[in-house]
């Protein structure tokens, strides 16, 4: 076998100059009105018909300005992405993405890939978000805060891999972000929001005509684009049922992971609860699925004791359970000690499970029926408060180990297309009334032909 240098020692490699180009930020009002309330549909519209011109999505965001009124509200974890219960994307009538209850998946996905340190730091500036506890920032009831949330887990933002997305189709992109009950976005009393100077920021980058010239002679006019996306599908788990078979409807070419959450009933329509953040078990003892009746996985996945199981399936599923450096907040969560701490001095006899004042972990991840109510309260005094919100998460990887979900030049996901996609689920008989949402990951080609229609298509 051949010798060869170290890269340290390549020096006539050298970077290159990239081609004649800029970049710009470039910011979109709503077309539909400049004040929206809870439940409202904001539009807003990405132009197209700009020659040369790119958005890039990952460096995208939404700003906009909350004045609260009548009642404070604690924000649920997510922050201000909360706010946000379905985010469509169209053009040209057709629907490129569409996912309900969007926040919900936010906070799950939260959850699993955001650390503790990020919701303290970025995450609290950007959104409200906390990294020591399972709740978002306070609104006092007259309370104004801009917000500027990452326009996150949608197809133009996760594209594989990264590409910019051409903004001269003949037709605009259009957002459609659907804002959430307001009393749906945290533990509230009857709090009034008014959402104001709505922005969609984006960043732009601009080829020289030489440059662009270039790229669609390469591209022939064709820009083919493959992303990740998600759809939402729902089923109703009834009080003390033992076992749940839902339809989910899923039919695309690469089904890569479906997320699993339960939220209790009563709490999920709450206003004096974390309707979207409370996930708990609900005495879930095992899952799997079906496609056409053969079961994915083979031998279904337990769920018991403290969900160990389970927990290693859903980190396969996000490709990290090896990946030791990740962090997250899925049990960021904490019980009231039984032992008195005065003064902040750890009495004798408390144990090493003695904590900050007053306080230890809890088992959250694990959480059966939880109402939800109080991320809990941590004091020096004998009155610390628990927890009793749930961060149970429960999911399926479907992609083969060929492009382990990071391969830039292939995909592997399970195609249904002209399938029967089923849940199946056992529960223990002694549990509440429970709303099941799935979220399904797939791949999706996006394609702009502008030698053809000239506007963007998308197949499954």
């Amino acid at each position: 076998m051949a010798e060869a240098f170290s890269e340290t020692l390549a020096y006539p490699q050298v970077k290159k100059r990239a081609v004649a180009s800029r970049s710009f930020r470039t910011k979109i009002t709503p077309s539909n009105g400049s004040t929206f309330s809870g439940g409202n549909t904001i539009h807003l519209d990405l132009p197209g018909n700009l020659a040369g011109q790119y958005y890039n999505p990952n460096q995208m965001y939404l700003k906009f300005k909350i004045q609260n009124s009548v009642a404070a509200v604690q924000l649920d974890r997510a922050g201000a992405a909360s706010c946000i219960k379905r985010v469509q994307i169209q053009t040209a009538g057709a629907q490129l993405y569409d996912c309900n209850n969007w926040n919900v998946l936010a906070t799950a996905l939260m959850d699993t890939d955001a650390s503790a340190d990020w919701k303290a730091s970025s995450g609290s500036v950007l959104m409200g978000t906390q990294g020591s506890a399972l709740q978002g920032e306070l609104i006092g009831a007259t309370d104004a805060r801009t917000y500027c949330v990452p326009m996150m887990l949608n197809p133009l933002s996760m594209t594989t891999p990264h590409r910019l997305i051409p903004a001269f189709s003949l037709s605009a992109l259009q957002f459609r972000i659907t804002l959430e009950n307001d009393a749906l976005v945290g533990v509230t009393g009857a709090p009034v929001f008014t959402y104001s100077d709505v922005e969609m920021v984006c960043l732009m980058t601009e080829l020289s005509p030489g440059a662009q010239a270039q790229i669609d002679s390469m591209t022939g006019g064709q820009y083919n684009i493959l992303a990740n996306s998600y759809i939402n599908s729902q089923a109703t788990l009834d009080a003390n049922v033992t076992s749940l078979t839902a339809n989910l409807g899923i039919s695309v070419s690469s089904l890569e992971r479906i997320l699993v959450v339960h939220r209790p009933s009563d709490t999920a329509t709450a206003a004096g609860a974390f309707s979207l953040g409370n996930r708990t078990t609900s005495a879930l003892s095992e899952f799997q699925f079906l496609i056409n009746s053969e079961n994915y996985p083979q031998r279904p996945i337990l769920v018991d004791g403290k969900g160990a199981e389970s927990y290693a399936e859903l980190l396969i599923a996000d490709h990290a359970l090896v990946d030791f450096r990740k962090g997250n907040c899925i049990l960021n969560s904490f019980a009231a000690s039984a032992a008195t701490n005065v003064g902040g001095v750890v009495p004798a006899g408390a144990g090493a499970l003695f904590g900050p004042p007053d306080v230890v972990k809890n088992d959250c991840f694990a959480e059966l029926d939880g109402d939800g109510t109080t991320a809990g309260t941590a004091v020096i005094a004998n009155a610390a408060v628990s927890s009793n919100v749930g961060t149970f998460l429960a999911a399926c990887e479907f992609e083969s180990g060929l492009s382990d979900g990071k391969s830039s030049h292939i995909y592997s996901g399970i195609s249904t297309i002209a399938s029967v996609v089923q849940y199946k689920g056992t529960y223990a008989n002694a549990h509440e009334a429970a709303n099941v949402d799935f979220f399904a990951q797939h791949t999706i080609m996006i394609s702009l032909d502008m030698r053809g229609s000239g506007v963007y298509a998308v197949s499954v």
